[in-house]
């Protein structure tokens, strides 16, 4: 609860104090004599819980959805799944006009029907070759007998044995006249198998199961997959199960990790949480009007089914948070920040390093009286040693829980910082041990401040 308290001091003889309310007054004596009034803001520290959160928009989407396209143009005849339709694996979908497909799928079944006609032809003729050699291989043998005989020219022997070697060529050319003939008819049954390829693709099936979420196609309409795929539908498994792609902004992504917990709303459900968890921080940059931002994929569960994909989601992404936890506000941690850096009074040197210890006034005389005071021209092994004595006499000062807080500030573990407040009508600086921050508060991990009065604001004026 904040209030405010006004306490006045006279520069002048005081001859007595009236209190009323919260207002400390001292009366002027003299017309002469001036009046110093400070006027305090204060609060006292509060317990609960402080959440520190990074907040982004996203859209909600199916984790696996599908799109379904066309990968050959044509018209389309015949669509047979709609809007929210449950589907099954391989089932049809919608079908394009498989007229000019079918004819292709004819021709390319007679060109291999014909090139395996051709190839058993050529075997045939094979077959003739083979036959035509052995006989002239035989006939060149009675020949040579004969020439041994001199019953047949030696003219006449070479004719015969040139005879043979023709059609020794001729077996020959028709083995590799009927490879050529297999080649082409391998040819063509894969002309064919490619036909029946795309005359199947004439009908378009689901390649999952699940229902449909979009439909992009009517009965009459014409795809062309000439450059791109026509997408004709959007499949998804399940909503039970969906994501949301987010965009953090630069500023904020080193903050987020992976499980880290989500609360978000939509529109439709105004009066609803729902919760999620971060999944995926992808590193690709976003930069949209010269604003950079990361894609961050949210999980979260939908069992009811009633976020729908498109939705859009305002969500916050918990950072840290702290339950149950004291308290105090920001304003009071933003003044005694001001009132700090501004007071020239503060201490310096060795002991201004301690201030977050919160020092007792018997710890700072001992520690003060402890310090070797430093020469002008110290050398740097001179300074060595000063640090050394300090650090030796600090050590007998300081409790066992100083020493720890100490190693803590010093590795970063701990957070210090000033708080105001307001002893016996005078303002202290005190350091307390900070904890995670939201837009309100601040906590406090120690001191404990429940009996302190903590100041947020301050003014001061002559009278």
């Amino acid at each position: 609860m904040n209030h405010w308290l006004r306490i006045s001091t006279i520069t002048a003889i005081v001859i007595g104090v009236t209190a009323s309310g919260v207002w400390l007054t001292y009366p002027e004596m003299f017309s002469s004599s001036t009046t110093n009034t400070t006027s305090y803001r204060t609060e006292s520290s509060s317990i609960g819980d402080i959440s520190n959160t990074v907040s982004a928009t996203g859209t909600l989407a199916a984790v696996d959805d599908v799109v379904v396209g066309a990968q050959l143009s044509g018209q389309v005849i015949k669509v047979y799944a709609d809007f929210n339709d449950v589907i099954e694996k391989d089932q049809l979908l919608a079908k394009i006009d498989p007229a000019s497909f079918a004819a292709q799928v004819a021709q390319a079944k007679a060109l291999a029907e014909k090139s395996a006609a051709d190839a058993t032809a050529q075997q045939l003729q094979i077959q003739r070759a083979r036959l035509n050699y052995e006989r002239s291989v035989r006939e060149v043998e009675r020949a040579h007998v004969l020439y041994l005989k001199k019953n047949v020219s030696e003219d006449a022997l070479d004719d015969l044995q040139t005879t043979s070697k023709q059609y020794r060529l001729d077996w020959q050319q028709s083995i590799v006249q009927l490879e050529i003939l297999q080649a082409t008819h391998a040819a063509n049954l894969a002309s064919l198998e490619q036909a029946q390829i795309e005359l199947d693709r004439t009908n378009i099936r689901a390649p999952i199961s699940g229902f449909v979420i979009n439909r992009n196609i009517e009965a009459g309409q014409t795809v062309a997959s000439s450059y791109n795929t026509p997408e004709l539908f959007t499949l998804a498994k399940s909503l039970t199960e969906m994501e949301i792609e987010a965009y953090i902004d630069e500023s904020d992504i080193g903050l987020i990790v992976e499980g880290q917990k989500v609360s978000f709303g939509v529109d439709s459900f105004a009066d609803r949480s729902f919760k999620g968890e971060v999944k995926q921080i992808r590193k690709a940059p976003q930069t949209n009007s010269n604003v950079v931002s990361y894609v961050v994929v949210i999980s979260t569960s939908n069992p009811s089914g009633v976020l729908l994909p498109g939705m859009t989601a305002n969500l916050e992404v918990a950072i840290e948070k702290m339950d149950g936890v004291q308290r105090i506000t920001n304003a009071a941690i933003r003044m005694a920040n001001r009132y700090t850096v501004s007071d020239s009074n503060e201490a310096k040197g060795p002991l201004s390093r301690l201030k977050y210890l919160n020092l007792t006034k018997e710890q700072t005389l001992a520690i003060q009286q402890a310090l070797p005071k430093k020469a002008p021209d110290a050398s740097p092994d001179a300074d060595r040693q000063r640090r050394q004595q300090f650090n030796k006499a600090l050590a007998g000062v300081l409790t066992k829980e100083q020493r720890s807080l100490q190693k803590q500030i010093r590795s970063g573990q701990v957070k210090m910082g000033p708080v105001l407040v307001l002893r016996d009508n005078k303002m202290e600086t005190i350091y307390a041990e900070l904890g995670v921050s939201d837009d309100t508060f601040t906590a406090v991990i120690n001191p404990d401040l429940s009996n302190e009065t903590i100041v947020t604001q301050y003014r001061e004026s002559n009278q």
